[in-house]
């Protein structure tokens, strides 16, 4: 449904619309609690120390202050500042590849969900479209208005290229955002993670890497005949013999190595990861993930 880049307007709308209902009602029914708690720690922090007044908790007394100055201070706390949440979405030619629904799909979906995960907190959020190079940048903002715009980009946006460079799209948003954000890149696992400009993010950012996938991908199907598939983004054709048990285990064995390289990569370098399928619940999987990082 969010794959159709000759939307007319009115289909457009209907599509935000069905979108909006399905992620906030996921947001509204789950997401409520997991997503402050795994990303807000306490709540609160540090704003000020000032004199005593009359009516104040003495146990937000400062006494080392107090004893400095030989009269009453109190320390004062405010409300953890808003968080800033962008999201970089993988928008090349190989997410168009899925069986029950396409990578792009879940893309599209699960950025949905975190940007309206962001508006039930009152966070900004901000999205960043890229191929091999940075198609589309939406500044952070918050508000209902504002988190509409990035769905409509995120629905009817064509990239003009085929290709991914993850290193880039990293390159360009460690130039831009300055202040700290959480960082969610969303991909699926047929680049490379690239080790410099991810270790740039993270001394800067809260990032998590969300890898999208599809089974089709790791698993053939013993259906007989010849399996034509394509490249979609080096537009290469490889052709499989369906009942050959032995091509079928070797296409397995190389995409799995292929998706356990980008996982020992993450383990290795500690980052936070969230793996997803087009076939399974990405909620109860997004779900797992806020609920570890609140424990």
């Amino acid at each position: 449904m969010f794959t159709n880049n000759n939307m007319t307007t009115s289909e457009l709308l209907k599509s935000v619309r069905q979108i909006e209902i399905k992620t906030s009602k996921i947001v509204n029914s789950y997401f409520a609690g997991q997503y402050h708690s795994a990303f807000k720690g306490q709540g609160i922090e540090f704003d000020e120390v000032r004199k005593y007044t009359v009516g104040d908790d003495v146990r937000a007394m400062d006494w080392k202050v107090s004893a400095r100055y030989n009269e009453p201070f109190i320390k004062r706390f405010r409300e953890e500042r808003e968080l800033s949440v962008i999201i970089l979405a993988d928008f090349s030619a190989s997410t168009d590849f899925g069986f029950t629904k396409t990578k792009h799909n879940l893309i599209v979906e699960l950025s949905a969900l975190l940007s309206f995960s962001a508006l039930k907190n009152n966070d900004k959020v901000g999205l960043l479209i890229f191929t091999d190079t940075v198609e589309k940048f939406i500044p952070l903002n918050k508000g209902r208005n504002h988190v509409l715009r990035i769905i409509r980009e995120l629905i009817e946006f064509e990239p003009k290229s085929a290709n991914t460079n993850i290193a880039n799209a990293l390159e360009y948003f460690n130039r831009i955002q300055k202040r700290d954000s959480i960082t969610f890149l969303v991909t699926d696992a047929c680049a490379d993670l690239p080790k410099k400009e991810i270790d740039i993010t993270r001394k800067r950012h809260d990032f998590i890497v969300c890898l999208v996938n599809d089974d089709l991908e790791y698993n053939l199907p013993n259906l007989g005949g010849t399996l034509v598939l394509s490249d979609l983004e080096n537009e290469d054709y490889v052709y499989f013999d369906m009942s050959n048990k032995r091509i079928r285990e070797e296409y397995f064995n190389e995409q799995n190595n292929i998706m356990e390289d980008r996982l020992n990569f993450l383990k290795r370098n500690s980052i936070e990861k969230i793996v997803l399928d087009t076939s399974s619940d990405y909620v109860t999987e997004v779900m797992k993930f806020f609920v570890k990082r609140r424990r």
